[in-house]
């Protein structure tokens, strides 16, 4: 059997009248086939045959990938950076499409903050695909005020807006819908230690319009497990905010982490849990609603666990009133004796 390709022409064995697969010329397939591939199915068709798996594992394909998926790794910075990972692009890609496993994180607990003097995130935030804000900020993590202070990273300036094209929202339903319509990628990555983590939900966990600026704020979180059962770092949330103003305008993107009594982490206990999501296994995401599950379930937690201590709080002062009852009429019974 003879076939044609693009003015090639080449002789291939027949099996139930077709040509077989690797008959077909490499250049073709890397071209016309796997070019048009997201990630996810150019790492399937890496692992069917080893003729793919060579083909699927050119830097050029994965480049252009990691460009597409998050424009934001098309800068300068963070070309060199992705450059020196052990696999570069293929690398970076599987880092950060995959999401860290709470089973690992727990196993990770001891880690040197000191080995991670900086670290990038690169944020895309879309709406319906159409990308409406793209930045790469540096954040050194070696200063006292960083370690000591409430961890925070912030992608604008207080005074900068970015403007979206998108139409006020004049219903809350309307403002339910941007569950579905935004997407967000917050990755850090680490120039030292060679690894990347996405620590953003993909989707909105919840959407709420301000009660009094009218301000509409969209939450994306990542809940890490890897403290002490018990403890208020037992499990941890990358809670990234997203405030757009009246005029539908990006106003502020920022970046946390919270414990489950609510409180900010300051930056040394935050670079540590990075640290640990940086270094943990990763897994395939299931769905777009997976990381909303796991959200309402921190949250579900984090209820629970602050009306046991109003429980215990509440038993506490009983025990201390009675105790404080019983001392006056002690006190009182030996004075009138």
């Amino acid at each position: 059997m003879v076939i044609s390709t693009l003015g090639k022409t080449t002789t291939t064995e027949e099996k139930g009248g077709a040509a077989t697969f690797s008959a077909v010329p490499p250049d073709i397939i890397q071209t016309h086939i796997l070019t048009f591939l997201d990630g996810a199915s150019l790492a399937s068709a890496a692992s069917t045959c080893s003729q793919l798996n060579t083909l699927s594992s050119h830097e050029h394909l994965w480049t252009n990938i990691c460009h597409s998926t998050w424009p934001a790794t098309n800068t300068p910075r963070i070309r060199n950076v992705i450059s020196t990972f052990p696999n570069t692009s293929r690398s970076f890609f599987s880092d950060s499409f995959s999401t860290v496993t709470a089973k690992t994180f727990q196993h990770h607990r001891r880690v040197n903050i000191n080995t991670t003097p900086e670290f990038l995130s690169a944020v895309d935030l879309f709406h319906r695909r159409r990308m409406i804000l793209s930045r790469v900020v540096e954040t050194e993590t070696v200063s006292g005020w960083f370690r000591c202070s409430p961890f925070r990273v912030d992608i604008l300036d207080p005074k900068d807006s970015v403007e979206t094209g998108m139409e006020y929202l004049k219903t809350e339903e309307e403002c339910k819908n941007l569950e579905e319509e935004l997407s967000l990628s917050w990755i850090v990555i680490d120039p030292n230690g060679k690894r990347a983590v996405n620590v953003s939900s993909r989707k909105p966990v919840s959407v709420n319009r301000h009660w009094l600026t009218g301000d509409i704020q969209v939450r994306f979180a990542t809940v890490l497990h890897g403290g002490d059962k018990g403890s208020a770092t037992e499990a941890t949330v990358c809670s990234l905010l997203v405030t757009l103003g009246r005029e539908m305008q990006v106003r502020e993107a920022c970046f946390q982490i919270e414990d489950m009594d609510g409180n900010q982490l300051n930056g040394r206990d935050s670079l540590g849990i990075l640290q640990r999501a940086l270094g943990g296994e990763r897994k395939r995401v299931r769905s777009e609603k997976e990381g909303k599950e796991r959200y309402v379930e921190f949250v579900k937690r984090k209820v629970e666990r602050k009306e046991r201590k109003l429980r215990s709080e509440r038993r506490l002062d009983m025990l201390c009133v009675g105790l404080a009852a019983l001392s006056v009429a002690a006190f009182s019974t030996l004075f009138l004796s």
